[in-house]
């Protein structure tokens, strides 16, 4: 709808029978609002705006939340620990959250996908598995080429076509010898045919 400006933190106040929220694709920005009032929300939908403060704890309360899509947004701070067992999707991508993803089982559980574009966002929440995610990041085990494994493939196809090459002159060679063989035969199979016929 092209709707610019902030809204008020307390903007949802008396909307307590509210379960769909809906401001995705136009150009509001400032805090979040506050939804401690509203605990009937189950889908909240404001990507593609310019937000640009931190997730609201006040989110946490929302014990029916199924769907929380923030990305596209300039969102910074980390990220609150989501565990609400109603949650189905998450997306925060293309903000500028940092941190770790926290070790919930919901957040956990959530592809990637919804957290890439966030350069100072981590993959995990261990420091083993410290990483930071963003827009070209792969998922963890993903089929990366080992360097070592591309060297040796290259030598073995070297190695491969060096010998295709050797056998490749060696039969070269045997025809070419072949060749001049039959050729000295017929020549001397000629030869006796004429002189059988001169003497005879």
């Amino acid at each position: 709808m092209g709707l610019v400006g902030k809204i008020k933190p307390d903007a949802l106040v008396n909307l307590a029978e509210l379960s769909i929220l809906s401001f995705k694709n136009n150009s509001m920005h400032g805090n979040l609002m506050e939804f401690s009032y509203n605990p009937k929300l189950k889908k909240i939908c404001l990507s593609g705006n310019r937000f640009d403060r931190e997730i609201p704890s006040s989110l946490l309360g929302l014990n029916f939340l199924e769907s929380l899509q923030l990305q596209e947004n300039n969102l910074a701070s980390s990220i609150t620990e989501f565990n609400q067992s109603s949650f189905r999707k998450f997306k925060v991508s293309y903000n500028n959250l940092s941190g770790k993803i926290p070790d919930t089982g919901i957040l956990q559980s959530i592809g990637l996908s919804s957290f890439v574009g966030n350069q100072d966002l981590c993959v995990a929440p261990t420091p083993t598995a410290y990483s930071s995610l963003n827009d070209s990041s792969d998922p963890p085990n993903s089929n990366k080429k080992n360097p070592f494994f591309s060297s040796t493939l290259v030598v073995v196809d070297v190695i491969v076509l060096v010998v295709l090459l050797i056998f490749f002159i060696i039969y070269y060679k045997k025809c070419k010898n072949l060749k001049k063989h039959m050729k000295r035969r017929n020549s001397v199979q000629v030869h006796e045919e004429k002189l059988y016929t001169y003497l005879t």
